[in-house]
């Protein structure tokens, strides 16, 4: 069972509103085309210009060429353009329905929810410094009244998801019927506890490698002469991430360190002391703890795990369907000549005029605002 994402401040984001056009990875070509007609696509009526259309590609069109380094004219590029022009389009034309939807529901983003998102916004990713914020904004060379607009924007589509997916609800009988399905995922293996000492030495320097060695067994022999292992682990002990803690590395399963650390560390006995274990880290010396038993988590300690996963894949889908059935019903008219892959270029033509390069920008194009979301995730291996 994986954990829930942990949602920061928030602030009108809608994680699974998908493609929205706002800040998106998408990427076109020069449509130097645009102009021959007066639309982009007619949603109910209501119309998308090409200018924001085109607006939207090339600013796209420059953070691609900008990060990944995309040549649009090449044969890859030519077949990512024909896809990211379609993308766009399908993302301002469902941006267009949610915020016409709301709208008929009532739904608005007034003044006092805007200064209360922002002010969170600033606390949670600029330490309250609207300084920062400003040069963020000068940096990505984004005015405030268009990071206003869309901030709004996002606050309106949040309220509108909330709207949509506020009846779904998971029954305790959902939850006991997912657990009796998938009792796999909750079966913990055999594990045992250790403590460890690690003097660290760059595999292959033989120099380097001897003086570890002759560390370890020195600490190893005051450790036989009744030493505190947890003393000598925080005095000596190279592996900062559990020095402290008396090298203590909780509890671990097989496959999950390297393998002449497992080897040894499973041979020992509780209570009982390795010799210096060599691995590509350096040398160890291993104190082997208690062994847990095989067992299977029962369902109510995964129960509210459980629970969130099931809401949120509900409520995910609660909302592409609805989404999907506003589209089949509505009236929606996609100028196709925005959509279609340009004409290629003549031969060993490097671009074309007007069309930005890796890294440029050009005149009053904009790349997309401060990021509103923060995702983390790190680990690391004994």
């Amino acid at each position: 069972m994986t954990e829930q994402r942990k949602k920061g401040s928030q602030i009108g984001v809608i994680a699974i509103v998908a493609t929205l056009v706002i800040g998106s990875a998408a990427a076109a070509g020069s449509f130097l085309w645009a102009g021959q007609t007066a639309f982009a696509a007619k949603v109910n009526g209501q119309v998308i210009s090409t200018d924001e259309f085109t607006t939207y590609v090339e600013r796209a069109k420059k953070q691609y060429a900008g990060q990944i380094g995309m040549d649009f004219n090449s044969a890859a590029g030519q077949t990512m353009l024909v896809n990211l022009k379609k993308n766009i389009m399908n993302s301002l034309v469902e941006m267009s329905l949610m915020k016409q939807e709301a709208e008929k529901m009532g739904l608005k983003a007034d003044e006092a929810e805007f200064k209360s998102k922002f002010d969170e916004l600033l606390k949670a990713r600029y330490n309250g410094d609207r300084k920062a914020f400003d040069e963020d904004l000068e940096r990505n060379k984004y005015t405030y009244t268009e990071f206003e607009t869309q901030f709004k924007q996002q606050i309106l589509l949040s309220k509108l998801y909330q709207k949509i997916i506020e009846k779904v609800k998971i029954e305790d009988a959902d939850l006991k019927k997912y657990y009796d399905e998938h009792m796999d995922m909750y079966k913990e293996p055999e594990k045992i506890k250790a403590q460890h000492i690690l003097i660290k030495a760059e595999e292959g320097k033989k120099d380097e490698e001897a003086k570890a060695l002759k560390k370890a067994e020195g600490i190893l022999a005051q450790l036989k002469a009744g030493g505190d292992f947890a003393k000598l682990a925080k005095a000596n002990s190279d592996d900062t991430s559990n020095k402290d803690n008396g090298g203590d590395l909780g509890a671990f399963g097989k496959g999950m360190m390297v393998l002449p650390f497992e080897e040894a560390a499973w041979k020992l006995k509780e209570g009982e002391l390795s010799g210096p274990v060599k691995t590509r880290f350096g040398y160890h010396i291993i104190k082997r703890g208690g062994l847990l038993p095989a067992m299977t988590k029962s369902f109510d300690e995964v129960k509210a795990g459980i629970r969130d996963q099931l809401e949120r894949e509900r409520k995910q889908k609660t909302f592409e369907d609805w989404l999907k059935q506003l589209k089949e019903k509505s009236k929606i008219e996609i100028n196709e000549k925005l959509t279609a892959a340009p004409p290629a270029p003549p031969a060993g033509e490097a671009g074309k005029p007007g069309e930005a390069k890796p890294g440029e920008t050009k005149p009053g194009e904009q790349p997309a605002a401060p990021q509103t979301e923060t995702k983390a995730g790190d680990g690391h291996e004994h």
